[in-house]
């Protein structure tokens, strides 16, 4: 088995009855329901609900997206766009999966490479 990280169990939720301006950064599983306009940075997984809305950047280890995102994906291993996702932005990641019906609108590059890391 591959040295692989470890990635808590617990799971931080952004509400969908929540908003943020600004950046936002956390270790492990986090699920956004909400809206964000800034970057997300996540060190685990990200989840992002049918109601949620980011307007920024977001990197992350794995993503699975079934809501709106305008902005650059930069995702380490795996990618998941499930079918009521709306995309808008270029794509970077390992490994992608897209469902029927998702929308996206951006370049994507498939990359077996090194770690992505945010912009500055």
């Amino acid at each position: 088995m591959k040295n692989r990280e470890k990635f808590s169990d617990e799971l931080s939720i952004l509400s969908n009855n929540v908003q943020i301006k600004g950046n936002i950064s956390a270790q492990g599983n986090f699920r956004i329901e909400g809206q964000v306009e800034g970057d997300v940075n996540v060190r685990g997984n990200l989840f992002l609900g049918e109601t949620a809305t980011v307007r920024g950047n977001i990197t992350s280890n794995n993503f699975t997206c079934n809501g709106t995102v305008q902005g650059k994906i930069m995702i380490e291993d795996k990618l998941v766009i499930e079918k009521k996702s709306k995309i808008t932005g270029d794509i970077t990641t390992k490994a992608l999966i897209v469902e029927e019906g998702a929308e996206i609108n951006g370049k994507c590059i498939m990359s077996s490479g090194s770690k992505i890391q945010p912009e500055s």
